[in-house]
């Protein structure tokens, strides 16, 4: 029994000191474990408060960001409440204004943006339903009659001032046949151009009733393209005679008359231009009682007849010469002549009564002179290298072709007074010189 017991003893003994081991590796299995876990746990909640830092700041970098855009936005809010402000003081004051005294200067594009830039100002650029237009203009776009007719009846026809009708497009003929139509409203009208390509279907009876209609005498511009008679211009321009100031004709068609047997006498005369593409016959007679019957022969500013070949006796071109030099302030005159019946000393004399003007080249059967050099001839470099070329004699030889004259420069110089020589040297030359400077 007792041998037993301690044999049982014995063995249980090492039982416990087994379950004792396992239980301190398990114990410490565990603390390592922890240990392990306590790191972990410490290295995120380091990352954490890194990433936790990094976003404060990214925040406080943002909300300064946001405060400047606010202090931005601050600030323009208050330019622009100044610059409302400031606009409704410019536009009570604009509003002042009679829109009238806008459109003037303002074609009828410019009124219709004005019109769809506000309300307001939509409500000011009409009258009574009427659009306030000054300057008509043929429209951009195509339209037929009906169209034209219903854009007519919305104008304000009496505050129109100037009126170009291009016929040559749709919208151009559809505006002239509508246009006619209320032409006796046109009681403002200083300026008419109208161009057409050819006369063709209802345009001479629309142009015709057209100028019919305007009142009398109140047109001061008028500009007709492609009319194939000067009989017909005539025809139109009968009722305006009196109060033409400018007139300008030019077509490059054919079919026009070969002769001319008569332009209408217009007595408030400042710039005559008459071109054509083929060279016609003016009797002088017809041109001379033209610019006899202008009454301020002083506020003359052009005669441009390039094509217009003026024919007559002798004593009649003489005189015609005479005539001319009266347009002391001219500053454009082209005109040609079958024969140039003058002296070469009357020419030279005629060159030196329009000292003023530099750009000047005459011939035996033609005369220009101009304010600015000719885009048709050389330039002036090509005929003077250097401003210092500029002399006398060189412009007296330059200026009148003494060939065509059948004589020389040289020999003509040498018959000039010392007052002529003068003349040539310091005025002629020296508005030549001026000329040359400002164009270089």
């Amino acid at each position: 029994m007792t041998f037993s017991a301690i044999q049982i003893e014995t063995r249980a003994s090492p039982i416990r000191i087994d379950e004792t081991s396992n239980a301190d590796a398990l114990l410490v299995s565990n603390i390592e474990f922890l240990n392990r876990h306590i790191v972990q746990l410490a290295t995120e909640k380091d990352m954490l408060q890194r990433n936790a830092t990094s976003c404060i700041e990214m925040l406080e970098v943002h909300i300064q960001k946001l405060a400047s855009e606010r202090d931005l936005l601050t600030r323009r809010r208050n330019l622009l409440a100044n610059i409302s402000r400031s606009s409704e003081k410019a536009f009570s004051q604009f509003s002042c204004i009679p829109m009238v005294s806008v459109t003037q200067f303002l074609t009828a594009p410019d009124v219709c943006r004005l019109k769809a830039s506000s309300g307001k100002l939509s409500e000011m650029c009409n009258i009574d339903g009427k659009d306030l237009i000054v300057h008509m203009c043929s429209p951009s776009v195509p339209m037929d009659r009906s169209q034209a007719l219903s854009l007519v009846n919305r104008l304000c026809l009496p505050l129109i001032e100037t009126l170009q009708i291009d016929t040559k497009k749709a919208g151009g003929k559809a505006l002239l046949s509508a246009m006619c139509l209320r032409a006796d409203s046109l009681t403002s009208l200083r300026s008419l151009r109208i161009s057409a390509a050819a006369e063709t279907g209802d345009f001479l009876m629309d142009l015709r009733l057209l100028m019919s209609r305007i009142p009398a005498n109140q047109i001061r511009s008028i500009h007709l393209s492609g009319l194939r008679s000067i009989g017909l211009v005539a025809e139109l321009i009968e009722r305006q005679t009196e109060s033409i100031e400018s007139f300008k004709v030019d077509y490059f068609v054919n079919g026009h008359e070969s002769d001319i047997a008569k332009i209408p006498r217009m007595p408030k005369l400042r710039n005559f231009v008459f071109d054509v593409a083929d060279v016609v016959h003016l009797p002088v007679s017809v041109i001379s009682d033209v610019l006899l019957s202008i009454e301020n022969k002083s506020a003359v500013e052009s005669i441009y007849m390039p094509h217009m070949q003026i024919s007559g006796q002798s004593h009649e071109i003489v005189t015609f010469i005479e005539e001319l030099k009266h347009f002391r302030n001219i500053r454009q005159l082209v005109v040609r002549f079958r024969k140039l019946p003058l002296s070469v000393r009357d020419i030279v004399a005629l060159r030196e009564a329009f000292d003023t003007l530099p750009a000047v080249c005459i011939s035996d059967h033609f005369i220009v002179m101009l304010d600015c050099w000719a885009t048709w001839w050389p330039k002036q470099s090509a005929i003077w290298a250097s401003p210092d070329k500029i002399t006398g004699l060189s412009v007296f030889r330059e200026q009148i072709d003494f060939e065509s004259l059948g004589t020389t420069a040289n020999r003509e110089w040498l018959r000039l007074t010392r007052e002529q020589k003068n003349l040539w040297s310091r005025r002629i030359a020296g508005n030549v010189m001026k000329l040359y400077l400002n164009t270089a």
